[in-house]
């Protein structure tokens, strides 16, 4: 969702970091809190590297109009 991402991307780069900064006076810990969630992969990407490495049963349950998701598998 477009509207949705655009808010997270709002929140993730300039509020978080705010206050980090205001709280523990460490806005570099915060501005690589945000710069991790984005680069961490999700959906498919996130679905295929279970596989890869073994997961079977992969599902992707999308929350918050896909802010985050629930992800479960098995291993055998």
């Amino acid at each position: 969702n477009f509207i949705v991402r655009q808010g997270f991307m709002f929140y993730n780069r300039l509020i978080l970091p705010m206050w980090g900064k205001l709280f523990s006076k460490d806005k570099k810990a915060y501005s690589y809190l945000s710069d991790s969630a984005l680069h961490f992969p999700y959906g498919e990407k996130l679905k295929n590297i279970f596989e890869e490495i073994g997961f079977q049963e992969v599902n992707i349950i999308p929350q918050a109009g896909g802010i985050s998701s629930i992800y479960s598998a098995t291993k055998s």
